[in-house]
């Protein structure tokens, strides 16, 4: 089962994943999710950033923010995976036991976060 986001963490990312054919549309989501709920929007990375093994572009927000942007981003998301996670200072934790998903969730390559 895909762990759902839970608000339980002061501040988080959400990395919308995508790929060539849908970069415009991850572009309008997350300039939107910036409009609408002034998250700060990252850049949109046409290529392979960190941990992620997709295009993606963060937003970062905290948790005033979370129960009213996690429920807009999954009702627009229109098909793109959006990889979510807490910020506690444990980068390894942070992008596993404290992440969830929108979509199909994708394995991250953590090998950067082990000591």
């Amino acid at each position: 089962m895909i762990k759902r986001p839970e608000n339980l963490y002061a501040h988080y990312h959400a990395h919308v994943y995508f790929e060539p054919g849908t970069v415009e549309q991850a572009r309008a989501l997350c300039e939107k999710a910036g409009e609408l709920f002034g998250v700060a929007v990252g850049r949109v990375h046409e290529r392979e950033v960190g941990p992620h093994p997709r295009w993606s572009c963060q937003l970062a927000f905290d948790s005033e923010v979370f129960d009213r942007l996690i429920p807009w981003l999954e009702s627009e998301r229109n098909g793109l995976d959006v990889f979510v996670h807490g910020l506690t200072g444990d980068d390894l934790a942070d992008h596993t036991t404290h992440a969830s998903w929108l979509g199909k969730p994708w394995e991250l390559k953590l090998g950067m976060f082990r000591r």
